[in-house]
């Protein structure tokens, strides 16, 4: 934590900042609970709590969302969301799809830098980046499975 030093006991400020960040992220109510005891949501919410005690002025996550059911997905992404307004947020994820919503820049990444200063991505620079067809599916539209591409395995 930022404001302990190293072999420096844990202060009350500490204590005070580690209660912040546990409120939050809404995970105050479990703070007796053991890091084993609690869920894939729950856990990645204390880690973010962990890094949000230090008070950054950057939050970097790598991939989150990953092994979160849907519903602590969305739960996560509003969290994160309502974060965004204190801090800057870089997150890497392959899930752009439902990570768009939230987001005000995407950046796509494949041997090629593809950058967007807002949520929508042309579809030429998708295809760039994951080096094969794409087309755009909305919910509630049928939609057709490619064949194998250049670039498949």
């Amino acid at each position: 934590m930022s404001h302990t030093g190293f072999l420096k006991k844990y202060s009350e400020e500490d204590k005070k900042a580690t209660e912040d960040a546990l409120k939050t992220v809404e995970m105050f109510q479990l703070k007796d609970r053991q890091i084993g005891q609690l869920s894939g949501g729950q856990r990645q919410r204390v880690f973010i709590a962990r890094a949000l005690a230090t008070n950054p002025k950057l939050l970097l996550l790598d991939e989150p969302n990953s092994g979160l059911d849907p519903h602590m997905q969305d739960e996560l992404y509003r969290l994160l969301n309502r974060l965004k307004q204190e801090m800057a947020i870089i997150m890497v994820t392959h899930d752009l799809s439902a990570v768009s919503v939230y987001v005000d820049k995407i950046a796509c990444l494949n041997r090629t830098l593809h950058y967007h200063n807002s949520k929508e991505i042309p579809i030429e620079d998708l295809e760039a980046t994951y080096q094969c067809p794409v087309e755009l599916i909305a919910h509630g539209v049928p939609h057709r499975v490619l064949e194998r591409h250049k670039g498949s395995s």
